[in-house]
């Protein structure tokens, strides 16, 4: 049996994220550089600058008037969210190429993209600072999976089989199977990335945000909400009355009422829109 961190090592041949990524955060990193030399670095990749553009000019941002150059997006949108884009418009890209026989790939980012939206929707009712944080630690919750199914088509198989078998949710599955699951996974990946600690356990913990150090607990909680929501009204019928098949206690614990279902789910469904033919585009 494969252990964890030999199955993240071996990720290397499969799916990194692409070098200008890394120079655009050396960029930010770096308190001398300015938005210029950013937006030079993001121009010397035309297939990232024509994603960044057309999702700012997108209604997911809802700007009045066009954004025609990287520079002006950077001033508009800011260096914590531009992060954020660079890193979404990217991310999506890694996994290309995997057999359809192995992953419905346009069913995965559907469900990821539709928890990154709620998350983001959830991170604004609680007022949080970083909202787009929040948005990519949903849109690559379940990264993980996309490794195990690749790295360890067999023994997902199994897992699989299992599931099915013993009626118990995936990830307990999984580490029947293999001693770890999906999701720690995907924390690991995201380390080896070298992607901020608060987005590695926010991954990790988002199926038991409990389980989760304290630091990270209040954010593993939110995008275990976003999941919950994802799961259970990704393709709902609006037109239905609405009752809340989430335990309200996880809505407390994500510091929230779940009153606000509604709105999330209509705003959420809102920014899907907005966002899909962008960041899911062949």
């Amino acid at each position: 049996m494969i252990s964890l961190e030999r199955l993240v090592d071996s990720s290397s041949k499969l799916g990194t994220l692409p070098a200008i990524v890394y120079r655009v955060f050396d960029a930010m990193d770096d308190p001398n550089s300015t938005a210029t030399q950013i937006g030079r670095i993001i121009n010397d990749d035309p297939a990232l600058t024509a994603r960044l553009l057309k999702l700012v000019n997108s209604p997911f941002y809802g700007f009045t008037s066009k954004v025609d150059t990287v520079y002006r997006a950077i001033a508009l949108i800011g260096h914590r969210e531009l992060r954020s884009v660079v890193l979404a418009a990217s991310a999506v890209k890694v996994f290309d190429g995997i057999p359809a026989e192995l992953v419905n790939m346009p069913v995965f980012w559907k469900r990821s993209l539709y928890t990154a939206v709620v998350a983001r929707v959830l991170a604004a009712f609680r007022r949080e600072k970083e909202i787009e944080r929040y948005f990519i630690a949903g849109l690559l919750h379940d990264i993980g999976s996309l490794l195990l199914y690749v790295q360890l088509p067999d023994e997902m198989t199994r897992a699989l089989s299992i599931q099915q078998a013993e009626s118990i949710p995936l990830w307990a599955a999984e580490k029947k199977e293999l001693g770890y699951d999906h999701a720690q996974v995907g924390g690991a990946l995201l380390k080896k990335w070298s992607l901020p600690p608060m987005l590695c356990q926010s991954v990790r913990f988002h199926l038991h945000p409990e389980k989760s150090p304290e630091v990270s607990r209040d954010s593993a909680s939110l995008i275990h909400l976003a999941w919950q929501i994802m799961n259970h009204y990704i393709d709902v019928d609006e037109s239905l009355e609405l009752d809340n098949l989430i335990p309200e206690s996880v809505w407390q614990v994500a510091g929230l009422k779940s009153d606000i279902l509604p709105k999330v789910l209509d705003k959420a469904g809102q920014q899907y829109l907005a966002s899909k033919d962008v960041l899911l585009a062949q």
